[in-house]
């Protein structure tokens, strides 16, 4: 009998176990955040917790999209609030009054004016930089380069780095049809390192190999979204950012 509550005891024990790491915080985020704070994080947190990080890739609007629908605890962009609900109202997201939310910011971002290596262009003007990208120029002899056209790396999923140069620096104007597509933002150092012609934003705390930075970054808050209050499983991911969680955010 002793053996057979012994055994039971352990299954006991086996299950909660098991229950308790089957607990996940859903997050709607993008690459940068993933990049640069949840795949970090994401191992020092469930040993710490026992908790898991279920991330599911998105783009600013469909991250809102997410937490409104209930399907996301937390969402992620690199925008301001307001900024980013304003965006989600226009979007026709049933975005609620501002007081209904609570924000984390996590770490601050740059986005970076890059060209190839190679490129004899040293700076750009914001104004030369609204020129390219919407396309009034369209060779680099019109801004002191070479006789080349000027290739666009533009991602097709959008981020919160691709949102604000359309805000900063090309005042809402509509990007130029003719740019070479990517699907995610961190695949644009890749494509201009590899092409002499190319111009693009890149995103993190360092230029790579092969890139030449030819303005100022911009900067913006990799921002926390979550509804009301924060329930005991996110408050513990919230209070891990803001404190250990720090040594491992990239």
């Amino acid at each position: 009998m002793k053996r057979i509550l012994i055994s039971l005891c352990a299954m006991l024990l086996l299950f909660s176990s098991s229950a308790a790491s089957a607990e996940e915080i859903r997050i709607a985020t993008g690459h940068t955040f993933i990049k640069r704070v949840f795949d970090p994080i994401r191992s020092a947190f469930k040993d710490k917790t026992g908790l898991e990080l279920k991330i599911a890739f998105n783009d600013p609007l469909p991250a809102l999209a997410e937490l409104e629908k209930g399907n996301a605890d937390v969402a992620g962009a690199s925008l301001m609030v307001d900024n980013w609900l304003e965006l989600g109202k226009a979007a026709g997201i049933p975005v609620k009054e501002r007081s209904m939310y609570s924000s984390v910011v996590v770490v601050t971002e740059k986005s970076h004016f890059v060209v190839n290596k190679a490129n004899r262009v040293q700076t750009l003007s914001k104004e030369q930089l609204k020129g390219i990208f919407t396309g009034t120029l369209t060779n680099w002899t019109e801004v002191g380069g070479d006789d080349a056209p000027i290739l666009i790396v533009w991602p097709t999923v959008s981020s919160g780095s691709v949102i604000i140069v359309k805000q900063k620096v090309m005042d809402n104007e509509p990007l130029t049809k003719t740019v070479y597509d990517v699907e995610t933002i961190g695949e644009v150092p890749d494509a201009v390192a590899s092409t002499p012609e190319a111009i693009g934003v890149v995103t993190g705390i360092s230029v790579e190999d092969g890139l030449k930075e030819v303005a100022p970054p911009i900067e913006r808050p990799l921002t926390l979204l979550y509804k009301g209050t924060a329930s005991p499983n996110l408050q513990k991911l919230l209070n891990f950012l803001t404190v250990e969680g720090k040594q491992y955010i990239q």
